[in-house]
């Protein structure tokens, strides 16, 4: 939650958790992953609204779509405030053979804390989110079935098991990627 809120804020934060900023709601994640060999990637993405005045987000991607798995958990500070929530999602297509194939954790935050950094300063990444993309590991998948320590050490960053974010005071800006 922590690098979500950095980043809404456009504030620096260490460079050693790769995350790219891409429209995850307009490429099919197979396209994303292409060439890549990492089974799990992350990304800061924006959430585009059905209609102004709802709720709803657009979740279709090509011809598939992430539906939810569940309605979201809670993700609160060691204080127990709430900060946000954390939603799983799944890629459906049906027929396709990517169909179930690609999983997503989602990270948002919570009405409060937007309203909260609204009123604190200027603030125009309300809808983003920080997503976990992960591609589940087949019988004829090249990629090694196996996670890195890497990839092992960010969901531990990202989703730690006590509840709290475990980071340096390395103050370099993140290097964003422009979807290559």
């Amino acid at each position: 939650m922590k690098y979500l809120m950095l980043y809404v804020l456009d504030k620096p934060f260490s460079d050693f958790v790769p995350i790219l900023s891409k429209d995850l709601y307009s490429i099919e994640p197979w396209v994303i992953f292409n060439g890549k060999k990492e089974k799990t990637l992350y990304f800061f993405t924006e959430l585009k609204k059905k209609k102004t005045e709802n709720t709803r987000y657009v979740r279709s991607v090509g011809k598939g779509s992430w539906k939810s798995q569940d309605k979201g958990k809670a993700v609160c500070s060691e204080r127990g405030s709430l900060l946000g929530y954390k939603r799983s999602l799944r890629y459906q297509h049906s027929g396709s053979p990517h169909d179930g194939q690609w999983l997503m954790k989602e990270y948002s935050l919570c009405e409060n804390v937007k309203k909260h950094l609204r009123d604190q300063r200027e603030y125009n990444k309300e809808n983003y989110v920080l997503c976990r993309v992960k591609r589940k590991a087949g019988k004829d998948d090249t990629v090694a079935r196996k996670e890195t320590i890497e990839v092992e050490e960010l969901d531990e960053i990202i989703d730690p098991p006590n509840g709290s974010l475990n980071l340096s005071n390395d103050a370099t800006k993140l290097r964003l990627a422009n979807g290559n």
